[in-house]
């Protein structure tokens, strides 16, 4: 027998222990065709029904705190190898990352929102690296896979409550059973959380950081003895929740932390309202053939309702509705035998959004450009004026900074794609299997709007006449009026529908030796895309429009099992190449007056390694590590009176590193879990140049902290009845989730340790 010395040295580290079981075998879905994780190539993170209940982890964003080389922030989004999974460098309007839940593709804001609750959850599988090939569109970081339980013949019915602290509840219900025995099953679930916040709104006198939602879903599955082979599967889901906002003031002493408040006197949530249709049908044709076809279609709501002035006076309102309607059909035939396994696919989606914004913003005369103005020289369109003269003419404009802009816009955005697809993999030899993919992509996006501007506080603005004294300060005075009035009026405009068609063909290319049974290496290629599109110069009201940006990933997997099965431990090497990168250019010191150019490049180069050791048959460890390292190798800004180069900069809220550790252990009925996840720190400005503060200087280029957590869940175990305890941030660190980036004095606060207890019944 050959010895492999990788997994001695392993277990010699952990130590010897008594005979166990062996893990039990992952089998991914995400790639369209069923495939253990042993046997694929991908980096994929996988969470099953009974680790995400272990660890109490209730919703996506807890869940990405333990993968590696994931990281997310609740309400702002999350990353995937670094690269946030809406955007990287400000410009482009398709995301860098793609969510499935049933087949069922999700809307941006849901995502961004909250995800989905993982009550009745089934497995979450995390694809890090492009998907392109299989996903399309919307997957250059990779893409996020959410199966649901599916119905069941077998009567079953699980009950779960939890109280906790800072006004935590939560209620949910999950079963089902047969209609009709073999032939007609249902499951339903329904779940309702409650979290009253840790920020203390001093003005109204509640919190501000509340986290209220409830989700239901029913299935029905239908497999007629008529008809052998064939499956119907129909789901329905509701989702709907309201949040708070996470921010809170910035101390002027470094007390944030026992300080956490806000001052707004107007309601300030976010709103998100969802109904998702899904129809697989499957038909078998023979043990090596199959056809499937997943039908979806979703009615996603968004709005808010916020303080636009973020103060205790009642200065502005700002609301906000939007829907995204998401028609999908997939359709893919399925060959599967000893030496080759193959999916051939069509793709088709539809989505529509309509946004409609309106109430007061308040806009800063550093954000309308006019300090820039008054001192950039002539040939950049400025006046010229001395700082001293500037700062004199600014502060005649005191009494209307901020400029209260009120704002009526309507954007309606229709884009369409048609893809085929294809994925085969070949074992050529006993050692030797080749994959490959290929997609034809067809994108056909249009983009419309409405939009009017007005000062709403126009009387604020200094009267000419009233320096008529002084004629050149007057005739100045006259001309900033006039620009400002200019400036909305350019940004107020109807622009009729403006298209762009985007094709492109995507190809993946590996092989795989198998050195045996247990150990496996390989090495592939893939190309990673996101649409072009179009945008609106909204300062200049004029359509923009962009290409398409490009990754070219390369990649190598490491897949081993040891000690009968006991003992996995995973790794993937990558370095991504990305190019025409799709950048926000301000083109003025305006600031609406920028557009999307293809105009930036980057690499983004690491690894993952993940273990997962069965030590006894009720004792399990699990670790991992992920290194991300982002940097932009050509990526310039130009602004009216300077020119910003931001190579050598990492990309925002990437940490580098990340990581995790835990162990569950069972014994006698008793339960314990405890893990830990740790992130490095991160950057939180793309450009810190723009604060107006230089190298050195405090504020300048502010960072998101680095934090180690630690969690654990304590309980007993009946036969059908379970008690439990749990904490998270055990030991009650203090970190900076999101820094304050000087436009606002506002920061975002890591939540602090929390303990928790519930109930959960089995039948």
């Amino acid at each position: 027998m050959k010895k492999h010395y990788l997994g001695l040295a392993v277990v010699a580290a952990i130590g010897t222990t008594a005979q166990a079981q062996e893990l039990e075998e992952v089998v991914i879905t995400g790639q369209k065709i069923e495939r253990s994780l042993h046997d694929t190539a991908a980096s994929v993170f996988v969470m099953t029904e009974e680790t995400l209940r272990d660890e109490e982890l209730g919703n996506f964003y807890e869940l990405v705190t333990q993968a590696p080389n994931v990281y997310g922030t609740p309400n702002t989004g999350f990353s995937i190898r670094g690269i946030d999974a809406f955007n990287v460098s400000g410009g482009g309007n398709s995301y860098l990352a793609s969510m499935y839940v049933d087949g069922a593709p999700m809307p941006y804001r849901v995502i961004q929102k909250g995800g989905f609750s993982t009550w009745d959850v089934e497995q979450v599988e995390i694809l890090r690296g492009p998907q392109s090939t299989l996903q399309g569109r919307n997957s250059l970081a990779g893409a996020v896979i959410v199966n649901t339980r599916d119905p069941g013949y077998d009567p079953d019915l699980h009950l779960r409550a939890a109280v906790g602290e800072y006004g935590l509840k939560e209620f949910a219900a999950a079963g089902g059973s047969a209609i009709i025995d073999d032939v007609v099953a249902f499951r339903l679930s329904a779940e309702k959380n409650e979290f009253e916040g840790v920020n203390e709104n001093i003005t109204r006198n509640d919190h501000s950081d509340f986290n209220n939602n409830e989700t239901y879903r029913a299935k029905l599955l239908f497999e007629p003895s008529a008809l052998p082979g064939f499956s119907a599967l129909l789901s329905y889901t509701h989702s709907e929740a309201e949040i708070g906002v996470l921010w809170t003031e910035q101390s002027e002493d470094g007390s944030d932390y026992d300080n956490r408040i806000t001052l707004f006197d107007a309601p300030t949530f976010e709103k998100v309202d969802v109904d998702i249709s899904t129809l697989e049908l499957e038909y078998a044709f023979n043990d090596a053939w199959h056809l499937s076809s997943i039908t979806s279609y979703s009615d996603a709501y968004y709005g808010y309702e916020w303080d636009g002035d973020a103060s205790a006076e009642p200065i502005s309102v700002l609301l906000d509705d939007r829907t995204d309607e998401t028609l999908s059909q997939e359709l893919r035939l399925v060959f599967e035998s000893d030496a080759v396994d193959a999916v051939f696919g069509a793709y088709y989606s539809n989505l529509d959004v309509e946004d409609v914004a309106t109430g007061q913003r308040g806009l800063t005369l550093q954000d309308t450009g006019l300090p820039t103005l008054l001192v950039a020289p002539p040939e950049y369109g400025g006046l010229g004026l001395d700082q001293a003269t500037a700062d004199m003419v600014l502060s005649l404009y005191a009494p209307i900074d901020p400029v209260q802009l009120g704002t009526d816009s309507t954007l309606i955005q229709e884009v369409e794609t048609y893809a085929l697809f294809a994925d085969i993999t070949w074992s050529v030899t006993d050692h030797i299997t080749l994959f490959g993919g290929l997609r034809w992509d067809h994108e056909e996006q249009g983009n419309e709007s409405d939009a009017l501007y007005t000062i709403d506080n126009e009387e604020l603005l200094p009267n000419p006449a009233d320096y008529a004294a002084q004629p050149p300060l007057a005739a100045l005075i006259t001309g900033i009026n006039a620009q400002l009035y200019q400036m909305v009026a350019d940004a107020s405009s109807s622009e009729p529908a403006a298209s762009a068609e985007f094709e492109v063909v995507l190809p993946k290319a590996g092989i795989t030796y198998v050195i045996n049974d247990h150990i496996n290496l390989s090495a592939s290629y893939q190309q990673g895309y996101r649409s072009g599109g179009v945008g609106t110069n909204i300062a200049k009201a004029t359509i923009v429009n962009y290409e398409p940006e490009y990754t070219d990933n390369y990649e190598l997997s490491y897949r081993s099992q040891f000690l009968d099965n006991r003992l996995n431990i995973n790794a993937n090497l990558f370095y991504i190449d990305w190019s025409d990168q799709q950048v926000d250019v301000q083109l003025s010191g305006n600031r609406y007056d920028s557009e999307t150019r293809n105009a930036g490049a980057s690499t983004v180069q690491g690894f993952e390694v993940e273990l997962d050791y069965l030590l006894l048959d009720n004792w399990q460890l699990f670790a991992g590590i992920g290194q991300a390292k982002t940097e932009f190798t050509d990526f310039t800004i130009t602004q009216a009176t300077a020119t910003y180069d931001l190579s050598g900069r990492g990309f925002v809220r990437a940490p580098e590193w990340t990581g995790n550790i835990g162990t569950t252990y069972r014994q006698n009925g008793w339960f314990l879990n405890v893990n830990a996840n740790y992130a490095s720190s991160s950057p939180a400005l793309t450009n810190p140049y723009i604060s107006g503060l230089s190298e050195g200087e405090p504020g300048f280029d502010p960072q998101n902290d680095a934090r180690t957590l630690v969690n654990a869940k304590f309980g007993y175990e009946w036969d059908k009845v379970a008690l439990y305890v749990y904490g998270t941030n055990l030991f009650d660190v203090e970190y900076i989730q999101l820094a304050n980036i000087g436009t606002d004095n506002v920061v975002t606060l890591g939540q602090p340790r929390a303990i928790n207890a519930s109930i959960e019944a089995h039948f």
